[in-house]
């Protein structure tokens, strides 16, 4: 699978997209609100590395309390693949968790995405190419 982005949680999304642009990303795309997953994401760009910043909009957050326990953080890599539903089995199989059902994603073009979990390898999100 191929990396589409790294996820990174951060408290203030217009505090730390200053910060990214001060080191050298650009601004890819516009603000999404995520009302479904109460997030505010911008994707940034480093020559070929895509960031997504992540902002809690409220408690209720999925992001919250990772951002309460470690702080403005990198914490999940997006892969693409052909079928989320057909590689999201074979992870189950290798040990993966669903942590997150397959939900369209406003920031991606609504394409579907799932997240799942593994001790050694943490959170990872699949998109649909």
């Amino acid at each position: 699978m191929k990396v589409h982005h790294i996820g990174y949680v951060v408290e203030d999304l217009d505090k730390a997209l200053q910060e990214f642009i001060a080191l050298g990303y650009e601004v890819d795309g516009e603000k999404c609100h995520d009302d479904q997953r109460n997030i505010l994401i911008q994707f940034i760009k480093n020559g070929t590395y895509l960031v997504e910043l992540v902002c809690p909009l409220n408690d209720n957050s999925p992001v919250k309390n990772l951002l309460k326990k470690a702080g403005s953080t990198p914490y999940h890599f997006c892969y693409e693949t052909a079928n989320i539903y057909e590689k999201t089995d074979q992870l189950k199989k290798l040990g993966y968790l669903v942590i997150a059902e397959a939900l369209e994603a406003p920031a991606i073009g609504n394409k579907k995405v799932v997240f799942l979990y593994k001790n050694n390898v943490g959170i990872i999100e699949l998109v649909e190419e």
